[in-house]
């Protein structure tokens, strides 16, 4: 027995290490693109209707996917070959960016902005099955940790990657046909480094001795409407989880309505550009880093449910800050304040999901969870842009953090009903 202690530490101590390579590597490659990929969509002259369709497409995509890949990681079992392969076939896309440049002018928006979302789909697929097989791989007591040493090791790369592209492309280039050309060998430098993430991730050791790790209820060869019916038994069967998807849903449908009010308000208020842009993502990503162990800390001692509740008020906060600034160099400060609270959402937020799903068909769990913020992922960013397109910028701010600050409400009623 002690034996088979020491050797699941061993294990533990390793999958810790491969999770922290492996999070380097994904924060390199994806930070080649995803934080330009509204600016680049400009640049390849994308209009307002264009970013919003950025921010909502991938929804579509990513609720389709949760369909087959519920279904494959129930058939298959095996998480790690499967979450490789479609990890493998998002990062291609990467590729097809780099070649739009080549199509005729009035293609490449659209094609831009559809291919952006036709990523989600394999992405989505591997987002299910890393989730599920992390919680394999970690034990509850581990997973925060992990989770939050992973994220702080991840911003810092996304910082730097990030910080030399925008100064690469804002000092280098001085029209927006050389500053494609720049894009096109970041995404082509994204998807080499992706290779070397996909390689670290079937690295992972899976630990016999977890007894946490995830089992499946044997429905599969029934009708479809009868594991539909279990499935919602499973459901309605886990109040907490219920009560936490009720939350998400209000808290996403606010944050997501404002992804592409934020841009428009930088780039046609304020006059953001590429070098701008990669100085708000760095400050944000320095004091994600910086608070990732804090907000970890935060939820031991006080616990899940209270510590997102401070997070998600503190993101309700952002679109009134954003009225307030004047000037592009305020949107930098208030990244502080910004990167604090994302750093908090995104930790917690998955914290709340582990602690609501059992270790009992987690991935069903984790897949509802998924769906449910795509669903609202479809509307909120056209919603947002339609206040604005009626009204005016400032007026759709002020709805968006309305409405954020009613999903911190419905958060903190949460955690007096389960604080015991």
């Amino acid at each position: 027995m002690r034996f088979l202690k020491k050797l699941s530490k061993k294990t533990l101590d390793y999958n810790f290490r491969i999770n922290n390579l492996n999070g380097i590597l994904q924060a390199l490659s994806l930070n080649l693109v995803i934080p330009f990929a509204s600016l680049y969509t400009k640049r390849l002259n994308g209009t307002d209707s264009d970013i919003a369709l950025l921010n909502a497409y991938p929804s579509i995509f990513s609720i389709l996917a949760v369909i087959l890949g519920t279904y494959l990681f129930r058939r298959f079992r095996n998480k790690k070959k499967i979450t490789s392969i479609f990890f493998t076939l998002a990062r291609a896309f990467f590729l097809v960016f780099a070649l739009i440049p080549f199509l005729p002018v009035w293609l490449r928006p659209g094609l831009f902005v559809f291919l952006y979302g036709a990523m989600s789909f394999p992405n989505s697929i591997a987002n299910i099955g890393w989730q599920s097989y992390f919680a394999d791989l970690f034990p509850q007591k581990w997973r925060g940790r992990a989770f939050s040493t992973r994220s702080s090791l991840a911003t810092t790369s996304a910082l730097i990657v990030t910080l030399i592209s925008g100064n690469l492309i804002y000092f280098l280039a001085s029209k927006d046909n050389e500053r494609i050309k720049l894009y096109q060998i970041f995404f082509i430098i994204a998807f080499i480094i992706a290779i070397f993430e996909i390689l670290s991730f079937t690295r992972h050791r899976q630990d016999t001795n977890n007894t946490q790790v995830e089992t499946i209820s044997e429905f599969e060869n029934q009708p479809l409407i009868n594991r539909l019916q279990e499935m919602w038994k499973l459901i309605k069967a886990n109040k907490r989880f219920l009560d936490f998807c009720i939350c998400v849903v209000i808290f996403h449908f606010a944050w997501q309505m404002g992804w592409a009010l934020f841009f428009s308000y930088e780039f046609d208020v304020l006059h953001s550009n590429e070098l701008w842009t990669s100085m708000i993502f760095t400050v944000s990503c320095v004091f994600q880093a910086l608070s990732y162990p804090i907000w970890q800390k935060l939820s031991e001692k006080k616990g899940n449910t209270f510590a997102i509740t401070i997070a998600i008020f503190l993101m309700a906060m952002t679109p009134f800050l954003y009225l307030l600034s004047t000037n592009i160099i305020h949107i930098v400060i208030l990244n502080i304040i910004t990167g604090t609270a994302v750093a908090g959402t995104t930790l917690l937020l998955l914290n709340n999901l582990f602690e609501v799903a059992p270790s009992k068909d987690r991935t069903i769990y984790i897949s509802i969870y998924t769906v449910l913020i795509n669903i609202t992922l479809m509307f909120a960013p056209l919603m947002g842009m339609m206040i604005k397109s009626l009204t005016n910028i400032y007026i759709a701010l002020f709805v968006v953090g309305i409405l954020r600050l009613l999903s911190s409400f419905a958060f903190y009623f949460r955690h007096l009903k389960y604080k015991k």
